[in-house]
């Protein structure tokens, strides 16, 4: 069975840290929308970065520091 799952937007940043720390074999993860959330995605970098065949951002106000973060993100 393959996990995915797909947010549209207003997710807030104490639920994708609850996905990543709770999905543990998640391979694809969307997140649109998204803002102010820099330190979230940077949890999921570092905790699912290595099993994520697809990570989607596409948001605002993230900074490059969390962009930094992607070579964490082996694909």
């Amino acid at each position: 069975m393959k996990e995915r799952f797909s947010f549209q937007q207003y997710l807030s940043g104490e639920s994708i840290r609850h996905i990543a720390d709770s999905c543990q074999h998640l391979k694809n993860l969307r997140l649109y929308g998204v803002s102010l959330i820099d330190d979230d995605v940077i949890h999921v970098i570092n905790k699912l970065g290595k099993q994520l065949t697809t990570l989607e951002l596409d948001g605002t106000d993230l900074t490059d520091v969390a962009f930094s973060y992607l070579k964490n993100f082996a694909r």
